[in-house]
């Protein structure tokens, strides 16, 4: 946009910003900015079209960009009251006292402009009433408020202007990345809290942000950050169990996580106290802790597990943050017999509860991703306590009594693939965080040796920030070099049902957090290429696919993909077990177990 042409008043206003305001006053700002694009494409836009666009910018709740063009106009225009005005009363709507008096009593010295206040919205406050009602921070209180509703995005965006207006307010910058995080969006949350590079920051601020580092591949940072948080916060469970829900992804061989797991069960696991388990009824109770995952996709796969379960016989309970259908929560919504919100429970009432709706099992979906969810687990041992995702070191006592296989993650129903056209595609639908040394070599070697073949990545936060200037695009760049990188192909896809239309043969990272991406690839027709160990080569183990598609070594993983991309024979796979209710089954026989058990003690 062009700078605005010098004014300090309106005797007059192009006609056609009069029929803007009235859009607005209507409540269609989208037709009110329809109408303003020609008025503000030209070379030097009025005063009045830039102060309309200011009106529409607010009546869109897009108050950082209402500011600004507020701002810009009082530059322009510094001795117009009407301008003045109308910027003292937005920024009380955003909390800014002391800015909101200086203007304020600026524009009373200056006086009302009459054409400008024609170009007011009917519901605009004006100085005083906006000042008198004036709250601190209102952005954030309503992004905080939006969140407890389970409005992530609105959450997201409300955070976002809160931090565009008061950038240096680190609280609030906490908050919008927290969010960030919570949707999938590592890249904006990492360049929202790069700002901690310049001071100490408080453990809690720099738990999350290396969480966030390491999320986008930044690993010897995130590493560093997950340390000084754990050394300046030693007596913080949920600090602790970030970093080692997060091990797996910063070069931390199996021993030492398998060391930091027991030490934290042993130093935060609440200690058991006698209790008595409320019978409700004759139907086993199984509960599951969906509260946070390690991926939080591994949700589709939690639900068609709860989903399957004979109702006939058993109550299913779902405990998790927020109402169910709150947006984190889609993939659960209407799964379970009955749903809490654990949200503003503490570990010791959290157990409580668990032992207050009569739970026989219980399922912790979430492991390391929640500590309060953890720290219940030992003072809940009235029920079976069963172990699925999230434990990257597999322990049970003192936490759990059992725990799920790898093998045992479902694969949900999908379909067979569509035959594609053109060259082949290798595919992986992963986090950056999985791109370590050895599984780019891998994948290099892999496409060095098929130079037709292209490599599709799922977008996810792949691409998050400004397309090819993104920093996530530049950290693909940085590892597979500019030649190679120039065959990724990063595809958008809100279902993984359309990702894998674009995929002949899925190559598996030596890291996860869970199987979901192989299980993914398997309803879909597509074969998958993994090394041996947990989770994938484990998982493709557990179906029979041991011998057709697990490596033990580099050499051999890339030997598979080659005959896979040779052969269109080799990547048919045989029918294959959807296993959610067959899991659903032996969770149920597990429970009932316990329960003779316990009778009978």
């Amino acid at each position: 946009m062009k700078a605005l042409s010098p004014s300090d008043g309106l005797s007059s206003f192009d006609p056609r910003l009069r029929e803007v305001i009235d859009q607005l006053d209507g409540d269609d700002a989208g037709r009110a900015l329809e109408l303003l694009k020609p008025l503000v494409a030209v070379e030097n836009p009025s005063i009045g079209a830039r102060f309309a666009l200011a009106m529409t910018a607010w009546r869109l709740e897009r108050f950082d960009w209402a500011l600004s063009l507020l701002r810009e106009c009082h530059e322009v225009a510094p001795n117009n009251g009407g301008v003045a005005e109308a910027l003292a009363s937005l920024y009380a709507q955003l909390g800014r006292l002391e800015d909101s008096l200086f203007t304020g009593k600026l524009a009373t010295a200056l006086g009302d402009d009459p054409a400008l206040a024609a170009l007011v919205p009917k519901d605009y406050p004006g100085f005083d009433r906006a000042f008198l009602t004036i709250v601190d921070k209102p952005l954030l209180v309503r992004a905080r408020t939006a969140r407890a509703e389970g409005k992530l995005a609105r959450a997201i965006e409300l955070s976002r202007q809160h931090v565009a207006i008061e950038p240096q307010h680190i609280e609030g910058r906490a908050f919008h990345a927290e969010c960030l995080l919570q949707a999938g969006a590592a890249a904006a949350a990492v360049e929202t809290l790069c700002v901690l590079e310049d001071g100490q920051a408080a453990p809690v601020l720099a738990s999350l942000y290396a969480r966030a580092l390491t999320a986008v591949g930044e690993r010897q940072a995130g590493a560093r950050w997950h340390r000084d948080a754990v050394m300046a916060a030693g007596d913080d469970p949920a600090i602790a169990a970030a970093r080692i829900a997060d091990a797996r992804f910063l070069d931390v061989d199996a021993a030492e996580i398998e060391q930091l797991s027991r030490d934290w069960a042993a130093r935060f696991g609440l200690e058991p106290k006698p209790a008595r388990k409320f019978v409700a009824g004759s139907k086993l109770v199984v509960g599951y802790l969906v509260s946070a995952f390690v991926d939080r996709d591994d949700a589709a796969a939690v639900a068609a597990v709860a989903q399957a379960h004979d109702r006939a016989r058993v109550t299913v309970l779902g405990f998790g943050l927020g109402s169910q259908t709150a947006e984190q929560n889609q993939s659960l919504i209407g799964v379970f017999s009955k749903w809490r919100d654990i949200g503003a429970l503490d570990p010791a009432t959290l157990a409580r509860t668990l032992s207050g709706d009569g739970i026989d099992v219980l399922v912790d979906a979430g492991g390391f991703a929640s500590a309060q969810q953890l720290q219940a687990l030992r003072r809940f041992d009235t029920a079976l306590r069963i172990s699925w995702l999230g434990n990257p070191a597999g322990i049970r006592a003192p936490l759990y009594d059992v725990r799920l296989g790898t093998a045992d993650y479902p694969v949900l129903e999908g379909g067979a693939p569509a035959r594609r056209e053109g060259p082949l595609a290798f595919g992986a639908d992963i986090g950056l965080a999985q791109l370590d040394a050895r599984t780019v070599a891998l994948w290099s070697a892999i496409l060095a040796a098929a130079p037709e073949a292209t490599l599709v990545l799922r977008a996810r936060d792949m691409d998050s920030g400004n397309g090819a200037a993104s920093p996530n695009v530049a950290r693909l760049i940085a590892y597979f070099g500019a030649t190679l990188a120039s065959r990724i192909d990063i595809r958008h896809a809100a279902r993984s049902a359309d990702f894998y239309r674009a995929v002949d043969i899925v190559l598996l990272p030596l890291r996860g957090a869970s199987p979901r991406t192989a299980a993914e690839a398997l309803a879909r027709g597509i074969p998958a290429v993994a090394m041996a160990g947990e989770p994938y080569g484990d998982f493709l183990a557990g179906r029979g696919l041991d011998k057709r598609f697990v490596a033990t070594d580099g050499a051999q993983y890339c030997a598979i993909a080659a005959e896979l991309a040779r052969s269109p024979e080799a990547r048919v796979l045989p029918p294959i077990e959807t296993g959610a209710a067959k899991l659903a089954h032996s969770i149920e026989e597990l429970g009932l177990s316990f329960n003779r058990r316990e009778t009978a003690a």
